[in-house]
């Protein structure tokens, strides 16, 4: 595995103990679930977050636990402990889009009388709604600039500017080395920045103090 400047990508040496675990949890055992739950929560958060944006965090909340609760469910069908971190994310995605479709359900049959409470985070009160509004814009337009990187360079900067992450924790995440992660981060940044600086047909491109201001640069 190597990323797109050629440079191999080194997995940590915990990985096999990574896949140790992963085969237990395919036999059924709750307790090496759970340590996995624990090794790839912020990685799921994250991609989730990227598709269905980092503003709504209550709705990312739940699209998390019901993957993992999708992935436990179907732990046994899993062929290679190998793979567990590409298929959980497609269970992830799976979850993305049946939440989106019962959403789009929900809007075409109109207002009903059960309404459900609503999940839109309430404002701050150092904002104003504008500058919630521009922060909100921005960070919308980084996200669809992280979209389009490549899969390895996207990854790791969604767990450190979605999610939190810090190098260590991004490591665990990807079950990559710290080296190769902040490889990744740098080269992923320089990339990231050359996505703002293309000016976006519908918004216009966002200022460094915007983008700092969000919390993603």
């Amino acid at each position: 595995m190597s990323d797109a400047e050629g440079e191999p990508l080194r997995p940590d040496p915990d990985y096999a103990d990574d896949q140790t675990i992963t085969a237990r949890a395919v036999r059924g055992h709750r307790p090496s679930f759970e340590a996995l739950v624990h090794r790839t929560a912020r990685l799921v958060w994250s991609q989730i977050a990227l598709r269905v944006g980092a503003v709504d965090r209550s709705l990312i909340d739940d699209l998390v636990q019901e993957t993992y609760l999708r992935a436990w469910r179907n732990i046994h069908t899993l062929d290679s402990p190998a793979r567990f971190r590409p298929w959980l994310i497609a269970i992830a995605q799976r979850v993305r889009l049946d939440e989106h479709k019962h959403r789009s359900r929900r809007k075409r049959q109109g207002p009903s009388s059960n309404t459900e409470p609503d999940d839109s985070p309430a404002p701050t009160v150092a904002s104003s709604p504008e500058q919630q509004a521009t922060l909100n814009e921005e960070k919308s337009r980084a996200i669809e600039a992280m979209q389009a990187l490549p899969d390895q360079y996207r990854d790791v900067l969604a767990l450190r500017y979605l999610s939190d992450a810090d190098t260590s924790e991004i490591a665990r995440q990807l079950a990559l080395t710290t080296g190769s992660v902040r490889g990744l981060l740098h080269r992923g940044l320089e990339l990231l920045r050359d996505q703002l600086r293309e000016p976006s047909p519908i918004t216009p491109r966002p200022t460094p103090a915007a983008m700092s201001a969000g919390g993603v640069l």
